[in-house]
């Protein structure tokens, strides 16, 4: 019950013990002056306080009672209950004649499809609600209801229910991340259907494999530096007299592995806060020339040589990609790029004289490689710039060596 009611409830038993105080002091003051008896006066104010008390209570309850029980009806119809109706003591009360027009409003028939529309929504395990072409509420289900906790009337619009509809995104306050919520517009255009589906436990399962996922590399990187450089430690301690040539030795190792970590983990952090893409005219011809020179990378460059994208960005892909192909040919690793236009899409397409992709379904995948001495984070860095872009990476194995395409859309909404 909500405050208003409890506050107009108590106002009106307020009055009623008002009149029941101006009834009863005047008459028992009436009375003891006439009789001047004590006992008589308190009999007859006792037999009085019972007649008011049962008639108040009886004009109480013949106020209250039928607006209670109109209340519950509408919430349990609202629920999708549908085996209730209403029982009327007085048939002449014009309480009566509210809850008859109340009840033939809800029990009003529909047609069989709509009563088998309505029926397999109503058992549907997950909340719906349906809209017609004027965005009215026509359909719901007990779910949608008790999930948003708010009423639901039919006729009602799409923003009284409480969606927020975002292009083709829909959304909902009741509704958390825990939620997918669809808006789904009908093949005929007439009706639009919006359902949520809860994926808490898939979240949760998702994070738990992505921190064990993220467990288990670490713990193998971990274990790979630290061990070799606690061995070689324990070596110089358990040796009485130190080596001067030994322990340089030991400790440029140590050195060594301890960059390799550093380098390992700067990698992952960098591909967990890639920045928003900010687009600007670059020459790519002569960014590529001076990253390739700055590895040893023989280039060749065709095609287009403006580009509409993030400088800084689109310069980080290219660093990873031409380390992996001085990685994969370090004799006389070569790159060739070719930059042309297709519909409204920049395509950069990039072959290099290595020996391809070992496995092209998870060449993409984070934390996964082939190299001994590999991360696994080069790839799925250049994967989410492209992203950033709204753009695709595509991989591929080709006779003279590996190829990436990356496709980044030309004026396109950006991330």
């Amino acid at each position: 019950m909500s405050n208003t009611k409890v506050r107009y409830k108590t106002k009106i038993i307020s009055i009623l013990v008002t009149v029941f105080c101006a009834i009863i002091g005047p008459s028992t003051g009436w009375v003891y002056q006439l009789s001047q008896d004590i006992l008589l006066t308190t009999t007859v104010a006792i037999f009085l306080s019972y007649l008011l008390i049962i008639s108040l209570y009886k004009l109480f309850n013949s106020y209250f009672l039928p607006i209670t029980q109109l209340q519950a009806y509408i919430d349990a119809k609202q629920q999708g209950q549908s085996n209730l109706s209403l029982d009327y003591n007085d048939p002449n009360s014009p309480w009566t004649a509210l809850g008859i027009q109340i009840e033939t409003l809800f029990t009003k028939s529909t047609p069989a499809s709509t009563q088998l529309i309505d029926g397999l929504f109503q058992h549907w395990p997950h909340p719906i609600a349906l809209f017609n072409d004027q965005g009215k509420l026509t359909l719901f289900n007990h779910p949608m209801y008790k999930q948003l906790k708010t009423p639901l009337l039919r006729g009602m619009t799409i923003a009284e229910c409480g969606f927020t509809v975002n292009n083709k995104q829909c959304s909902h306050a009741k509704l958390n991340q825990d939620w997918q919520v669809q808006r789904i517009v009908l093949s005929d255009a007439k009706q639009i259907l919006i359902s949520a589906s809860y994926i808490g436990h898939q979240l949760q399962d998702a994070k738990r494999q992505s921190q064990a996922d993220l467990i288990r590399i670490l713990s193998h990187e971990l274990n790979n530096s630290l061990t070799p450089m606690a061995s070689m430690t324990d070596t110089l301690l358990t040796t009485e007299t130190l080596n001067e040539k030994q322990t340089r030795q030991v400790l440029t190792r140590i050195k060594s592995r301890s960059e390799s970590l550093l380098r390992f983990i700067k990698s992952y952090s960098e591909l967990s806060r890639l920045p928003a893409a900010k687009p600007q005219y670059f020459d790519l011809k002569n960014l590529a020339d001076l990253n390739a020179a700055e590895q040893n990378i023989q280039f060749s460059f065709a095609g287009e040589s403006q580009c509409f994208a993030d400088k800084l960005l689109i310069e980080q892909l290219l660093i990873n990609l031409f380390k992996n192909t001085f990685e994969a040919n370090k004799d006389q690793p070569h790159v060739t790029l070719n930059s042309f236009a297709q519909a409204n899409t920049h395509i950069l397409q990039l072959t290099d004289n290595g020996p391809g992709f070992a496995n092209l379904e998870y060449a993409i995948q984070p934390l996964y490689t082939t190299k001994k001495t590999g991360f696994g984070l080069g790839l799925a860095l250049c994967n989410d710039i492209v992203q950033k872009h709204n753009g695709q990476l595509l991989l591929a194995n080709t006779d003279n060596g590996a190829q990436i395409t990356i496709k980044l859309p030309q004026g396109g909404t950006l991330k």
